[in-house]
This record gives structure tokens, C-alpha cells and sequence, in this order.
């Protein structure tokens, strides 16, 4: 139910941010080594939206890292031993060097290795590890405050099984849960209990 409901909308509370530390001529990362909040060891990065190197402080100048998705790309980048300066662009021509998850992994970011360690700057959407139950109560990501749609989402499941699709009761249920998530899609950033509610877990059922 957890990832059901994060995937559904960008809600506000997946974003994340962290920073960390390229070093020279290394071309992958592992993410679960890096200290994010919430930590990666519990979500999984659905979407990197910036993706930003730090080159020099004085002046300060940055270079942003583009995204490769094709297979061509994949094979460069892990042929590529090369380090190159991320200004001058990749073996294709493009400007700037590029980023991508690496294969089969949803934790391994892989880079064109860099002539020289840099500040990374990654801003993107995280949703729930998508993983077994975990072992213990803490339901990530999602604000106490919508811990009621997730129940709300388990109920409409079991009706769904137990009566069947068009029975009166699993269409009630069906109903409130996606009314729940409109809920939480239209719960204001700024409220007045924001920062409490993003920082705090609150014991729930399982994510999973």
C-alpha cells in the first residue's frame, strides 16, 4: 500500500536531497553508503532531477551531469576507464559527462569517472524500498497523517478478494482509499505542522 500510494502522485514529502564526495577516476557509487534523510537503506530513487557537479568555489562554477538511458550509452560508460573533465562533454560530443543507475541495481549510481574528486549534488523522488517486510513498525515516507489510507488500502484489498470487484463493499472501500489519496495529494505544504510531521515516525503497520 505504501508504494501504491507514492507512486501515484509526486507527493511533497519524497523529494530528497543529499550530497557526497566523487573521487578520481571512479565511475559508480553506492547510494546506501551515503547519509541521506530518510535513509537510502529504505528507498529507492524513482527519479533524479539534478544532478550537479561542484568545480570550483571561487568563482563558483558548476557543470550538471545528463542522464543516459540508452543500452549504447550503459555499454560506454562501463567500457569508459578514462577520467575526463565533466566540462568537456562525453565520447559522443554532448556537454557535460552523464549519469545513470547502474544495471540491475536500483542503489549503484554510475558516472563518466572524473579527472579529480568533486562535490555531487543529487535532488530527485524517492519511494518505499521495495523490498520484504521490514522488522519493524515504521512506515517511511508516508506522514502519520495518511497512515489511516494505508489501512483504508489494505481493507479495500481484502474486500476486493473476499467479495469480488463489484460487490457493494469493495466499491465503498475502493472509494474512500483513492479519496484518501486525493487527501493526501492536496495536504498543504506549509502547514503549520510540517516540519514536525516530515522529521518524526510514527508506529504503524508494516510498510510491506
Amino acid at each position: 500500500m505504501v508504494q501504491d500510494i507514492c507512486k501515484r502522485q509526486r507527493f511533497w514529502w519524497r523529494r530528497i536531497a543529499f550530497t557526497f564526495q566523487t573521487v578520481q577516476g571512479q565511475g559508480t557509487y553506492d547510494l546506501t553508503t551515503i547519509s541521506t534523510t530518510p535513509p537510502i537503506t529504505e528507498i529507492l530513487l524513482d527519479e533524479i532531477t539534478k544532478f550537479t557537479l561542484l568545480m570550483t568555489t571561487s568563482p563558483l562554477q558548476v557543470t550538471e551531469l545528463l542522464p543516459a538511458f540508452t543500452p549504447e550509452s550503459l555499454i560506454e560508460m562501463t567500457a569508459n576507464t578514462t577520467p575526463t573533465n565533466p566540462t568537456n562533454g562525453n565520447n559522443n560530443g554532448a556537454v557535460g559527462g552523464r549519469y545513470t543507475m547502474d544495471a540491475g541495481d536500483y542503489k549503484t549510481i554510475r558516472i563518466d569517472p572524473p579527472d579529480a574528486a568533486y562535490t555531487a549534488y543529487i535532488v530527485g523522488w524517492a519511494m518505499p524500498n521495495p523490498g520484504g517486510d521490514s522488522t519493524n513498525d515504521n512506515v517511511p515516507l508516508i506522514p502519520p497523517w495518511g497512515h489511516n489510507t494505508i489501512v483504508t488500502g489494505i481493507v479495500a484489498k481484502v474486500f476486493r478478494f473476499a467479495y469480488g470487484s463489484s460487490n457493494m463493499k469493495s466499491v465503498d472501500s475502493a472509494a474512500e482509499y483513492e479519496q484518501g489519496i486525493q487527501d493526501l495529494a492536496q495536504r498543504k505544504q506549509f502547514d503549520p505542522n510540517y516540519r514536525t510531521q516530515l522529521v518524526t515516525h510514527e508506529s504503524a503497520i508494516r510498510s510491506t
